[in-house]
């Protein structure tokens, strides 16, 4: 009678400090018709002419004036209209601030319009029964406005003129017309750019030549012949230390390794840079050969805080190996495979978040990439599926279009299995009609259904156009024939998830893991006998999973009357506050007790408690303030014994 009062207290207390965390979910949205009303009520950025073109080269000429911040220029457009399809203007994306001097069609000056961010050139009088290829030049200048993330921006570095575009995710049209969709990647570009004698173009592919013109001047030709969107056309213009490296693929092809650094960031960022060879060889092992092998990789610095996946050259502003790997990653999730609106942000950011937590296990262990994810989890509302593609915060939100669409990408892992989900991804990448391409959420289900077998609608309308993520009760009991049966009941308001869940059984010498699936309703499994009366159920102990868990039933692992226990700290995960509750036996009488807490690092964070506690349960609350979101330690030491447990505190 004693020890069942002694569970219900533990149990009151327990349930009390999680019903006052509990995260709201609401606006969530369910079912299929949902999922379906979200995806075909997308809107698209191209007007209804554009819609019926396809670009295939762009030959970008630009001449850059540092002194009056100006560019002027030339782009020549080639593609085709689909056949049957007539249309009305040619309508090129250009800002209304840049200044058109003139245009071309087949190498004749047209009349055209300049409004509405679009340059507009008559074409009704062509007519198109199967089809015809069009030749646009358009002369220009201008003082490119500020859009999105700078698109383009002449800055100083150390008192030296620096200029740097990051065009993500409508900026290219600020700065250079086109075409500017992700839906459409021209087959290649050329980029020819007059600078200053002292200053160094950066930019995508291959660098064909460096031309010194009078004047002290000097023109960079670049050449870009794989397939590339608007938006990772780049220039990182600055005087900068220029080094190198390579790595030899698998295959014994060389890739070159450019680095273009400011001269006061090579040293700091040196080491980190020379791991991109390491990084190459985990990510063409795992998603397929590195994508642009007959041209380069490289980084130039440039004045912006994080990264920016620019084809064959990323931009770069920090040097941390996660920057370094999430960057990389985007040459397979981003730049060879492209979301063919924003709406699918999550296919590149998504996937490049999941290449960082790639780079984290090989590099330092499973562990760590278990622990990566708990420390990037997602338990906001919203869908990672991106309603509104013209908002630029809800494209880019951290919460959804990286952690959670990140978890999307590990939760697929553990359904499909590591030898089945890689194989996934290097089919992805090289299929036929998606490898260099723009795709869908649709199309990347298509691959995982087609290589695996399996029905994954459920999987995909849940996590990327639904909201939320499951909360589960867990109970259990044993029957009169001691089989096990434990209950699991999804308890969330909205959608309920159908997820393959793993339960751990922890006996006295050993553990059981069953896989069973589980579609949200309140649902008994049984899991036979046992042949032990002292066990402990966990749900999903690995964490393939976003969730939260809640017991409602404590195991029998409950201290008996000469041992010490440090109990799982309730809520965990937890926002404002987490309770730390230990079992104190007979004899360790009044030796004195520590709880401390250590960050993963083993860093002291805080002094929770010390001194002589009473025989029995003892119950204290950490409640953090001004700490970040991560993995923290509790540590219970006394005279000759120490005990830790993990929980993970989620801002």
């Amino acid at each position: 009678m004693i020890k069942n009062l002694f569970i219900l207290l533990v149990f009151i207390q327990l349930l009390s400090a999680q019903l006052e965390t509990d995260k709201p979910v609401s606006d969530i949205l369910c079912g299929k018709n949902n999922s379906a009303s979200r995806w075909l009520g997308a809107k698209s950025s191209l007007t209804e002419d554009q819609s019926k073109i396809d670009v295939t080269f762009y030959d970008l000429d630009l001449d850059i004036d540092f002194e009056n911040e100006q560019i002027s220029g030339s782009i020549k457009i080639v593609g085709s209209v689909i056949p049957n399809q007539q249309i009305n203007f040619f309508e090129i994306d250009f800002s209304d601030i840049m200044i058109v001097d003139s245009v071309t069609l087949y190498g004749e000056i047209i009349s055209y319009t300049h409004s509405n961010n679009l340059v507009s050139i008559p074409a009704n009088h062509l007519d198109n029964n199967g089809g015809y290829d069009f030749d646009i030049v358009i002369n220009f200048h201008g003082n490119p406005p500020e859009c999105g993330f700078g698109s383009f921006v002449f800055d100083q570095h150390e008192n030296q003129n620096h200029v740097w575009t990051l065009s993500e995710p409508y900026g290219a049209r600020c700065w250079w017309p086109s075409k500017d969709d992700p839906s459409d990647k021209a087959d290649s570009i050329y980029i020819s750019v007059t600078v200053p004698g002292n200053q160094i173009v950066a930019s995508n592919g291959l660098l064909s030549s460096i031309e010194t013109l009078g004047h002290g001047k000097k023109r960079y030709e670049w050449r870009e012949k794989y397939p590339i969107s608007t938006y990772l056309v780049s220039l990182a213009i600055y005087p900068y230390t220029l080094w190198h490296d390579q790595f030899i693929s698998v295959n014994g092809d060389t890739l070159p390794l450019d680095f273009y650094v400011y001269p006061d960031n090579y040293e700091i960022s040196r080491p980190n840079f020379l791991l991109v060879k390491e990084m190459l060889g985990v990510f063409s092992d795992k998603f397929g050969d590195y994508p642009f092998i007959e041209e380069k990789y490289g980084h130039a610095n440039f004045g912006w805080g994080g990264g920016m996946e620019h084809q064959t050259i990323t931009s770069i502003g920090g040097h941390s190996e996660w920057l370094i790997a999430h960057e990389l990653g985007h040459s397979w999730w981003g730049n060879k495979i492209t979301c063919a609106s924003f709406s699918h942000i999550w296919l590149n950011e998504g996937f490049a978040r999941f290449s960082e937590a790639i780079w984290e296990e090989n590099r330092y262990g499973y562990d760590r990439y278990k622990e990566y994810w708990l420390n990037h989890a997602y338990y906001g509302s919203g869908s990672v599926y991106v309603e509104n593609p013209n908002n630029i915060s809800s494209i880019f939100n951290t919460g959804l279009s990286y952690n959670k669409a990140g978890w999307v990408v590990h939760m697929l892992r553990g359904v499909l299995g590591d030898s089945v989900f890689f194989d996934v991804l290097e089919s992805y990448t090289s299929n036929d009609s998606l490898a260099y391409n723009s795709v869908t959420t649709e199309d990347f289900q298509n691959v995982c259904e087609g290589i695996s077998g399996l029905d994954l609608d459920y999987f995909f309308s849940q996590w990327i156009y639904g909201e939320g993520y499951p909360i589960y009760n867990v109970s259990w009991e044993q029957n009169d024939i001691d089989e096990l049966i434990v209950h699991v009941e999804q308890v969330q308001s909205g959608q309920n998830f159908t997820m393959p869940i793993e339960l751990l059984v922890v006996l006295t010498d050993d553990t059981i893991k069953y896989v069973v699936e589980n579609d949200g309703s309140l649902t008994s499994y049984n899991l036979g006998f046992i042949g032990q009366n002292s066990f402990n159920v966990r749900l999903d102990p690995d964490h393939w999973i976003l969730k939260e868990v809640e017991y409602l039933t404590i195991g029998s692992d409950l201290p008996g009357p000469k041992q010490l226990t440090l109990f799982p700290a309730f809520p965990n995960p937890f926002n404002s506050g987490t309770n730390i509750s230990f079992f104190i036996p007979d004899y360790i009488g009044q030796d004195e007790v520590d709880i401390k807490i250590f960050d993963v690092r083993g860093r002291l964070v805080s002094n929770v408690w010390s001194g002589r506690p009473v025989a029995g349960y003892n119950l204290f609350s950490w409640n953090p303030k001004n700490k970040s979101s991560g993995i923290y330690i509790i540590e219970l030491e006394t005279q000759n014994k120490k005990m830790i447990r993990k929980v993970q505190l989620i801002k």
